[in-house]
């Protein structure tokens, strides 16, 4: 069964469905064992009894008789009337019996000689038999047997209990079962969550729910998933700190030698001051970075909305980064000229644009240009940016937006520039206003970095 809300539903429903089945069947056995003790009866029988507790007992003797009677044989009414059609047992005749009686006493039955009816198995409702007291009076006893499907089944003694019981015990069934199907599964995932939160992060419920197919299931691949997802997180937080760390050493170390030398006897103070500026520039440049990245972990928040000229925008870094291009011999192509507004950060835009161009302009190969195309599309808007440089292994392709990280082929040289962040930051500005940022590599040569972003 797929779904809990569906498991749950139709177990209520089998409950009741059981119940009500179980309770008709109990109902209806007690009716057929009362109308076979009932249609057992033997009104002559019974008279002479009555008589007996009369002669002995006067009329509290027989009303005595007639309602231990009635207690004993719930479906079976007894009255006992006198010669003018009067009852003397405290139940008022029904309707129908109350017309019978009158019908007696029109006829003069009802004073008439004792007629006792013997037949076993006769019909009660026709058969009258009288009785006599000791002073002669002469009282007619009026049977009447209560339908069988009449609600006063239900009073007889031992049924009620019994019903009971019934419910009990097939909602107690389905209840324990339904019970259990949900906690055991809510309790591994309350363990699982324990053990994750005491800092166990390789806590999966998976195996566990593998069988199942309905919300907890869902619930459980969440919570792997959310579990999968923080490893990340906290693997990745502990690279960034040994990445920062590594990277803060290089330019302190720097700094410690250009210090060193700046102390030797003779040496040019000058230089090495410049030195020391250098690397100290360097140092706040690579800390503005990291913090930078810090803060937009948390851009929801940070985000300064407005409405801009992306393709206006675009032009503007194309044209700074023109600049440097032709003092290394080379270019940078953009010329979409058509308005094109867009709600969002325009700073955080400028610098994930300009992070991809200047990396770019980086690697391309001397006298190519850098080819910056932007198309827009329905409710969105596609920024490729695309060098002539020698690409990147594919397999490496992914791992371009992760911070520090450097390609195999160019880690040997870091005096080419940069941290490894600016792609990061990149990355980092797309997805915080809902758009994707990818690389592939051209098939003639080259990198192509494309940037969708929702208009």
């Amino acid at each position: 069964m797929k779904s809990l809300f569906v498991r749950i539903f139709l177990s209520f429903w089998l409950a009741m469905g059981l119940i009500l089945i179980g309770s008709v069947g109990v109902t209806a056995a007690f009716i057929i064992n009362r109308s076979t003790e009932i249609q057992s009866l033997v009104p002559g029988e019974l008279a002479i009894t009555a008589e007996q507790r009369l002669v002995a007992g006067g009329l509290d003797g027989v009303r005595d008789w007639a309602r231990d009677m009635r207690n004993m044989h719930p479906g079976l009414d007894i009255f006992i009337v006198d010669a003018l059609g009067r009852s003397i047992t405290k139940q008022t005749p029904p309707e129908f019996i109350q017309r019978r009686i009158a019908r007696l006493q029109s006829e003069g039955l009802l004073n008439g000689p004792s007629r006792r009816g013997s037949s076993p198995g006769g019909d009660l409702l026709r058969t009258e038999p009288q009785i006599t007291a000791a002073n002669g009076a002469v009282y007619t006893l009026v049977f009447s047997q209560v339908p069988d499907w009449s609600p006063a089944v239900l009073g007889t003694p031992g049924i009620q209990a019994l019903l009971l019981m019934l419910a009990l015990t097939i909602s107690g069934s389905i209840c324990w079962y339904l019970a259990r199907s949900v906690t055991r599964p809510v309790e591994k995932l309350q363990s699982s969550a324990r053990s994750l939160a005491n800092g166990n992060l390789d806590a999966r419920v998976g195996a566990e729910f593998a069988y199942r197919k309905d919300e907890l299931a869902v619930l459980a691949h969440d919570f792997d998933q959310m579990a999968d997802r923080l490893r990340s997180l906290i693997d990745s937080k502990e690279e960034l700190l040994r990445d920062v760390s590594h990277e803060l050493r290089t330019p302190l170390a720097r700094l410690r030698l250009a210090l060193g030398l700046a102390r030797r006897e003779g040496a040019d103070l000058g230089r090495e001051h410049d030195r020391i500026e250098r690397e100290a520039e360097r140092l706040d440049e690579l800390i503005g970075e990291i913090l930078r990245l810090s803060r937009l972990s948390s851009a929801q928040q940070a985000v300064h909305r407005e409405r801009f000229d992306f393709a206006a925008l675009v032009a503007s870094v194309a044209e700074d980064a023109r600049l440097e291009a032709h003092a290394q011999n080379k270019e940078v192509s953009f010329n979409y000229v058509n308005p094109l507004t867009l709600l969002a950060d325009q700073e955080l835009f400028r610098s994930a644009i300009e992070n991809v161009v200047r990396n770019a302009l980086r690697f391309t190969a001397l006298n190519t240009a850098v080819e910056i195309t932007l198309t827009p599309e329905i409710n969105k808007v596609v920024l490729e940016i695309r060098d002539h440089g020698p690409g990147v292994p594919e397999a490496e392709l992914d791992r371009l937006f992760e911070p520090f990280y450097r390609v195999t082929q160019q880690a040997r040289e870091r005096d080419t520039g940069g941290y490894g962040l600016g792609l990061a930051i990149t990355s980092r500005v797309i997805s915080v206003h809902q758009g994707t940022v990818m690389a592939r590599n051209a098939v003639d040569g080259g990198l192509i970095i494309t940037m969708t972003v929702p208009v």
